[in-house]
C-alpha cells in the first residue's frame, strides 16, 4: 500500500512539472503517511489488567434480605457479575427444613428460588448457601451468604454456637448435623425432621443465627441416609440431656438505628449486650454398640488349634462339645480382654461340634472343620516343624528380656542348648514360661547396654503337644542405652468424684504404651522412653470396668467422658520431663 501511494505521488509531480519546493513537500506527506500506517501495523496483543479477585456482590434481591411478611412462593437474587454454583448440594442449608427441596437456578446474574412448599406461620427461615455462589470466571467465592426471611411480623435474632467433637478422639467432628427441636419427647429425633439445622465445619464449629425465642431439644447426627432422622445402628449421634435457650448475638449499632429504643447504648454507639453468644460445648459424637452379645468368629485355624472370639468379654463361658470326650481332651487360653478364646485339642480331629453360651444364654452352635491344603508339589519326607518367634526387632532395649514363643503348647525343652552371646562370651541363660500353657519362654538374663548379641536355639531343642520339633533360630542384635532414652514424671491430682480413671500414655500416632486406674492423687514415673512425642490421655471409669464405655440415647447415657492432657509430651534422649495434672 505505501509503494502505491508513492508512485501516484511520483506520476502527479512529473505530470505537473513542479518545483523543488513542492517535491519536498510530496516526500514530507509520504514519510508522515509511512510513519502512520508502521505505528498501526505495530499494535501488540493486550496485557490486560490485574486478576480479578474481587467475589460477587448482592445488588438487589426481591423480597430483600431480612424482610417479614413474606408471603410469596419466590425469591430472586440480584448479583453484579455472572455467577455459578460450586457443590451446591453438599453446602445449601435451610432451617427450618422443607419437605421438598425448592428449585434453585440461576438466570444470567441472577439466582431464582422457587419454593414448593407451604411455609410455617410466624416463622423465620435462613437460607444458607456456605461458599457455594462464585463467579463465572475466577471462580472467586462469596463467602457463608445466607437469605433470611420470616413469614411473621417478628425476625427472630437470636444465636446459639458450639462444636461437636468425636467422644473416644476427642477430635473435631465436621458435616455432622447439630439439630433443635421444639418438641422435647426422646423420640423426636427418630420421628421427625428438626426445627432449626446447621452443619459443622472442618474445625467442628456451627453456628445457628435467628433463632425464636424458646427452649429447644438439641441432637447431633452424622447422617448415614441423609433423611434427617436417627434411624440407622450405624449413624452417630451426640446429644445434651438438659432443654436449651439461645441469647441475644452481639451486635453494633449506630445512634440512628432502628433498634435504638429497644437496646441501651454505650458513649461509643455500641450496643451493650449483657448476654454472650450460648456456646455448646458437650456435644460429643459417639455410635451406639448393641449389646447383645455375639461369636464373631469361630474357626479351625490348624492341626488341632480353634479359635472363638466374641463381640464383647464373655461374663460365663461354657463350649459344650457335641462328641465324645475324655478328661484332658483339650488346652485352653483366653486372651487379658476375655473376647477371644483358643483350643488345642489333644487328639486333633477332622471336624468338631460344639454348642457355644454365654451367661446361661445360647449365643451359636458351630460345626468346625479343617481345612486340608491342597498342594501340586510332591509329597515331602522332612516331618513339619515348629517356627519360633522372638520379641527382638533391630536394636533391642536393654531393659526387657528376650521373649521366646511357640506357635502351639510346649511339651518339653532342653533348656541348657538355648545360647546367648554376649560380645564373645558365651552364656547359658536361665529360662522360665510366662504362660500356664507353655508356648512363651522368657530369658532370664539382665542385658548390658550398647553390646552386641546374638541368640542361638540349635533345632529340635524343642517339642510340642502334636509331637512337631523347632527349626533352628539365630538372630543377632546390639542393645542400646540408657542416654538413647527419657523419662517422664506426671503428678495426677484427682478428686474422689472423679475417680476411677483410666490414664493412659500413647504414642503420637495414639497406640497405648502403659496404662494405669487411678483412684486418688499419685506420681507415675514412665522410664525408658524414646525420643519422641507423646500423649496422655484419661478416661472417667463410671461403671468402674476397666474400659472406656460409649453411650445409649433412649436412656440417657453418655459416653464415657474423655480429656487430653492439654500439651504434647516431647521426650529427648538422656532427659526427664515432669508435668503436674490436675484431674
Amino acid at each position: 500500500m505505501v509503494i502505491l501511494i508513492f508512485k501516484t505521488l511520483y506520476r502527479k509531480q512529473n505530470k505537473s512539472n513542479i518545483s523543488i519546493k513542492k517535491q519536498f513537500i510530496f516526500v514530507g506527506i509520504f514519510i508522515a503517511i509511512v510513519a502512520i500506517i508502521t505505528s498501526c501495523a505495530n499494535i501488540g496483543m493486550p496485557t490486560g489488567g490485574p486478576k480479578d479477585v474481587t467475589p460477587p456482590k448482592v445488588l438487589k434481591s426481591i423480597p430483600k434480605n431480612y424482610s417479614t411478611q413474606f408471603k410469596g412462593k419466590e425469591i430472586e437474587i440480584t448479583f453484579d457479575e455472572f455467577i455459578k454454583f460450586k457443590d451446591l448440594n453438599s453446602q445449601l442449608l435451610i432451617s427450618p427444613p422443607l419437605k421438598n427441596t425448592p428449585e434453585i437456578k440461576i438466570k444470567g446474574k441472577n439466582i431464582v428460588v422457587k419454593i414448593n412448599d407451604t411455609l410455617r406461620e410466624n416463622t423465620t427461615y435462613t437460607m444458607f448457601f456456605g461458599d457455594a455462589i462464585v463467579d463465572l470466571n475466577e471462580e472467586n467465592i462469596l463467602p457463608s451468604y445466607e437469605f433470611v426471611f420470616s413469614t411473621g411480623n417478628v425476625l427472630d435474632s437470636l444465636t446459639m454456637t458450639g462444636k461437636v467433637l468425636n467422644a473416644f478422639t476427642q477430635k473435631p467432628e465436621k458435616d455432622i448435623y447439630v439439630m433443635l427441636y421444639d418438641k422435647y419427647d426422646d423420640s423426636v429425633p427418630i420421628k421427625e425432621k428438626p426445627y432449626y439445622l446447621a452443619k459443622t465445619k472442618e474445625d467442628g464449629e456451627f453456628v445457628m443465627n435467628n433463632l425464636r425465642d424458646m427452649s429447644y431439644k438439641v441432637f447431633a447426627l452424622k447422617d448415614a441416609n441423609n433423611n434427617l432422622k436417627f434411624d440407622q445402628p450405624n449413624e452417630k449421634i451426640a446429644f445434651i440431656d438438659s432443654l436449651v435457650t439461645p441469647r441475644m448475638k452481639p451486635i453494633l449499632l449506630k445512634k440512628d438505628s432502628l433498634h435504638k429504643d429497644t437496646l441501651k447504648l454505650d458513649s461509643l454507639n455500641k450496643a451493650i449486650v449483657h448476654d454472650k453468644n450460648l456456646y455448646i460445648k458437650d456435644l460429643n459424637l459417639f455410635e451406639e454398640v448393641d449389646s447383645t452379645q455375639r461369636v464373631t468368629k469361630a474357626d479351625y485355624l490348624h492341626k488341632g488349634e480353634l479359635i472363638f472370639t466374641f463381640r464383647f468379654p464373655v461374663k460365663h463361658l461354657e463350649i459344650i462339645p457335641q462328641f465324645e470326650t475324655n478328661k484332658e481332651w483339650k488346652l485352653e487360653e483366653m486372651n487379658a480382654t476375655k473376647d477371644t478364646l483358643y483350643y488345642w485339642l489333644l487328639d486333633p480331629m477332622d471336624s468338631c461340634k460344639f454348642i457355644i453360651k454365654d451367661n446361661n444364654k445360647t449365643l451359636d452352635t458351630v460345626n468346625l472343620k479343617h481345612r486340608q491344603r491342597v498342594t501340586v508339589k510332591k509329597k515331602s519326607t522332612v516331618a513339619p516343624s515348629i517356627i519360633l518367634s522372638t520379641n527382638i526387632n533391630g536394636m533391642f532395649d536393654f531393659y526387657n528380656y528376650i521373649v521366646i514363643t511357640a506357635p502351639n503348647p510346649i511339651e518339653s525343652i532342653i533348656p541348657k542348648n538355648i545360647l546367648l552371646i554376649e560380645d564373645k562370651d558365651t552364656l547359658y541363660p536361665k529360662i522360665s514360661f510366662t504362660d500356664s500353657l507353655h508356648r512363651r519362654i522368657m530369658l532370664n538374663h539382665k542385658l548390658k547396654q550398647g553390646i552386641n548379641y546374638k541368640l542361638y536355639v540349635p533345632d529340635s531343642i524343642v517339642k510340642d503337644i502334636f509331637g512337631m520339633y523347632n527349626d533352628s533360630l539365630g538372630i543377632p542384635f546390639r542393645t542400646n542405652n540408657i542416654e538413647d532414652v527419657g523419662n517422664f514424671i506426671v503428678n495426677i491430682s484427682i478428686d474422689s468424684s472423679s475417680a476411677p480413671c483410666i490414664l493412659q500414655l500413647l504414642s503420637d500416632k495414639e497406640d497405648i504404651i502403659e496404662q494405669h486406674i487411678i483412684t486418688k492423687g499419685t506420681t507415675i514415673k514412665y522410664q525408658y522412653l524414646k525420643p519422641g512425642s507423646y500423649l496422655l490421655k484419661a478416661i472417667y471409669d463410671q461403671n468402674n470396668n476397666g474400659k472406656w464405655d460409649t453411650g445409649k440415647y433412649l436412656i440417657h447415657l453418655q459416653p464415657e467422658k474423655i480429656i487430653y492432657f492439654p500439651d504434647k509430651i516431647t521426650i529427648r534422649a538422656n532427659w526427664d520431663v515432669e508435668e503436674k495434672w490436675k484431674l
